[in-house]
């Protein structure tokens, strides 16, 4: 009896073996995340590591942000500073809803490692989508010797009291 029970035993361990094994491969993976090695490659890395559903893992945001990183929300005639797990928290709470930020324009001054982008946004709910609303990026990088790092956002959605001049959209 014993033997048998054993055996049984056995038996269902083995099968479920490759149930465990598959179950770990479905898994799904941290994304893969490349930091931004030239200044050109920076705001398409930004855009992909912000848009998505709002709980989405944002390890491939924190690699291409310093440590110490600054974020200003400009407001009306307010400004908040944030963190950028402030920032995070305030987009997980959006859980599975979609932004897609996609840059219109960059203008790009550098000096020696530092550099300073100027980019247009917009933000759409769907890749194809109309933009739901429009803003303007003032982001200062620097580069570490191997990858460029983001130090300090500074942003403003357009609004009707403040619309996005030509010269930023062209």
């Amino acid at each position: 009896m014993r033997r048998s029970t054993l055996i049984l035993a056995l038996s269902v361990l083995a099968s479920a073996l490759p149930l465990a094994a598959s179950a770990q491969e479905a898994k799904p993976t941290a994304p893969a995340c490349l930091p931004a090695v030239t200044l050109d490659q920076l705001p398409k890395a930004l855009d992909d590591a912000i848009s998505g559903p709002g709980d989405k893992d944002r390890a491939c945001l924190r690699q291409l942000m310093s440590a110490d990183l600054r974020l200003v929300l400009v407001t009306g005639e307010a400004y908040r500073l944030l963190t950028l797990d402030d920032w995070i928290d305030a987009m997980r709470k959006r859980g599975g809803t979609i932004m897609i930020e996609r840059q219109i324009k960059v203008r790009t001054e550098t000096y020696g490692r530092i550099a300073h982008l100027w980019n247009t946004y917009e933000i759409r709910s769907t890749p194809d989508g109309q933009p739901t609303s429009r803003g303007i990026n003032s982001i200062q990088a620097v580069f570490d010797g191997q990858h460029w790092q983001v130090v300090e956002v500074l942003w403003q959605a357009e609004s009707s009291t403040d619309p996005i001049p030509n010269k930023y959209l062209q």
